[in-house]
Order: C-alpha cells, then sequence, then structure tokens
C-alpha cells in the first residue's frame, strides 16, 4: 500500500469507527472528538498531496473528484458538529446525530469511487 493510500485508509477506519461508536452508544466523548479530527486531517493531507502529485494537465473533474471533495467539505463541517456538540451545544448534537450516518455513506461512496477510476 502507498503512503497515499494509507492516509485514506486511516480516514476510513477512523470516521467509520467514530460514527458507528457514537450510532451504538449514543454519545460523543473527546476521545471520538480527537479521533475525528486525525481522520480529517489524515483526509486532508491525502488529497491535499494527491492534487500537488497529479499532472495539473491531466487533471479531469469526474465524479470521484467532485464527491470526494463535497464529501471532504462535509466532513470537515461534520468535525465542526462534533466538537460544538461536545461543548454541549444541543442544536449541534442533535445535527451530528442525525447526519452523521449519510455523511458517512457520502464520503465512503467517494472513497470506493477511487477504485473504478
Amino acid at each position: 500500500m502507498r503512503p497515499i493510500e494509507f492516509l485514506f485508509v486511516v480516514a476510513l477506519l477512523l470516521y467509520s469507527y467514530v460514527i458507528w461508536w457514537h450510532k451504538i452508544k449514543c454519545q460523543l466523548k473527546l476521545w471520538m472528538v480527537v479521533l475525528f479530527g486525525i481522520g480529517l486531517s489524515a483526509d486532508i493531507t491525502g488529497t491535499f498531496i494527491l492534487c500537488n502529485i497529479m499532472n495539473p494537465a491531466n487533471w479531469k473533474l469526474n465524479a470521484h473528484v467532485a464527491s470526494g471533495f463535497v464529501s471532504l467539505l462535509i466532513m470537515a463541517e461534520h468535525f465542526r458538529w462534533a466538537v460544538n456538540a461536545f461543548r454541549g451545544k444541543r442544536k449541534y448534537e442533535r445535527r451530528f446525530n442525525r447526519f452523521s450516518i449519510r455523511a458517512w455513506l457520502l464520503w465512503l461512496a467517494a472513497f470506493a469511487s477511487g477504485f473504478f477510476i
């Protein structure tokens, strides 16, 4: 496995662990927010490296690229919700509860689409 792929797999594992743990236990702990942040950092770092190593002449906007950037933005917003929910802001806790699986599924679809391009 190449290092760039490793970053995305780390993001997958951490996102999955936090979101499903939260769904099962219905509580958000500090360690979960930290792991989510590490997953987001791995995702952003991998995306940044990938964008920089690709030849701009060969860069094409396709479904994978579009869904990847959209899902990265959604996960960043989702992380913000997690931080605010952990701080006790009920509005963000409800958002995190309501949209976590959907955000994860969108991110997972973008992740999986990379295998087909």
